[in-house]
């Protein structure tokens, strides 16, 4: 389909800051259509495949400009000469990439706007459900979504949420030109369950890492994912001594199968070393990780393995190495995951799962400096959320 023209005239005029020096430019701007290509969208504005390769033959970041999304602008600016002399692709509403012709052509660079942060406070009580509760006080889905991951590892959402339970949270909202554009970072969380209340903080350390911690610095994460994927159901638990369903006979279970679509990603459950990747007998397409401690992971009968995925390679927690399958000898699509202890077998649903890292004690000082003023405003906003705050 050919783009669709927005405010598109060749009169049209605009006085834009290029990033080298401000000039008057005749604009043609057009939305980006299904099968539309590069050079589509240049001939739509006049111009051939030539002006098109000076533009991609130029220095930069021009090979980005090729990457065009359904529904994204680019606009295409003529000097008094009718010379291209810029494109812009918008790629959303806080970065572009702008082609500029300068003396000895084109220079691709990336801009980026950054919006205005409000910080924003919701709390809310739970009658029926989370989702409501977390819809009445006006969280947006990743708010809501990014909360509930928060404190998932202290609360199962799914079983243990009761009637009264409560939340607070301290997030960002973002505005270009007084309109909100979307929702930020939560920079401060708590959570009431069955009357125990956990606080959360982000904190940022030196190298940019973030991560959510108590006001005493401990991390309210694991060390490893009790599930490793989006699962429908539990297809079979950990037994050792179940009655294998093609085999027929008495053979332990050392793991417990979750059962989901096929081509589900698979995730790494912790840290760790890949040890094997490759088919292992009725175990189909299987992936091994060595977390160190003595704790290994198996992930099996996947359907296929996430590219690139190989012995030796490093894999952070929530990496994909995997997609759900059928593999070996499996009834239906699922995910066989064990974790094993000094090469016992544990269950993954009831096993007691190490903490991830707290903050070290030589960074305890930088940490209370960035997340107490947080938390103290966040127990301002509600005075039934009393945060006891580490102390300087």
């Amino acid at each position: 389909l050919a783009p669709v023209p927005v405010n598109a005239t060749s009169t049209e005029t605009a006085s834009r800051d290029d990033g080298i020096r401000e000039q008057a430019l005749s604009w043609q701007r057009f939305r980006i259509e299904r099968g539309d290509s590069l050079s589509t969208l240049f001939g739509q504005a006049g111009l051939d495949d030539r002006a098109m390769y000076r533009v991609l033959n130029g220095e930069g970041k021009p090979d980005q400009l090729a990457r065009l999304r359904i529904g994204r602008e680019i606009e295409f600016g003529f000097d008094d000469s009718g010379d291209l002399a810029m494109v812009v692709l918008h790629n959303s509403r806080t970065t572009k990439l702008k082609a500029v012709r300068q003396d000895d052509g084109f220079h691709t660079h990336e801009e980026m706007r950054d919006p205005e942060v409000e910080l924003a406070y919701a709390s809310g009580e739970i009658q029926t459900s989370y989702i409501l509760a977390a819809n009445r006080a006006g969280l947006s889905t990743k708010v809501r979504n990014k909360l509930s991951r928060i404190f998932g590892w202290r609360v199962d959402f799914s079983r243990d949420l009761r009637k009264g339970d409560r939340f607070g949270v301290l997030y960002e909202k973002q505005y270009l030109d007084g309109e909100m554009i979307g929702h930020g970072r939560i920079l401060a969380a708590t959570f009431t369950n069955r009357g125990e209340t956990y606080s959360a903080a982000l904190y940022t350390d030196a190298d940019g890492n973030s991560d959510y911690y108590t006001p005493e610095g401990e991390s309210l994460r694991k060390a490893f994912l009790r599930t490793p994927l989006q699962y429908q159901r539990i297809s079979s638990h950990f037994d050792m001594n179940r009655r294998h369903p093609m085999l027929n006979r008495v053979r332990p279970h050392e793991g417990t199968d979750f059962a989901a679509s096929p081509g589900t990603p698979v995730k790494a459950s912790g840290e760790g070393r890949v040890t094997y990747v490759g088919r292992d007998g009725g175990y189909g397409k299987t992936v091994r990780i060595d977390h160190g401690n003595e704790i290994t992971t198996v992930y099996s009968h996947l359907r296929s393995y996430k590219r690139g995925i190989r012995r030796g390679q490093t894999v952070q927690q929530g990496d994909a190495i995997g997609y759900v399958g059928m593999s070996g000898l499996a009834t239906g699509p699922h995910l066989h995951y064990e974790y094993r202890v000094s090469g016992q077998p544990r269950n993954p649903l009831h096993v007691n799962l190490p903490d991830a890292d707290p903050i070290p004690e030589d960074r305890m000082a930088q940490f209370r400096a960035q997340t107490n003023p947080r938390l103290a405003q966040l127990s301002e906003e509600d005075k039934s959320f009393q945060i006891a705050l580490a102390e300087e």
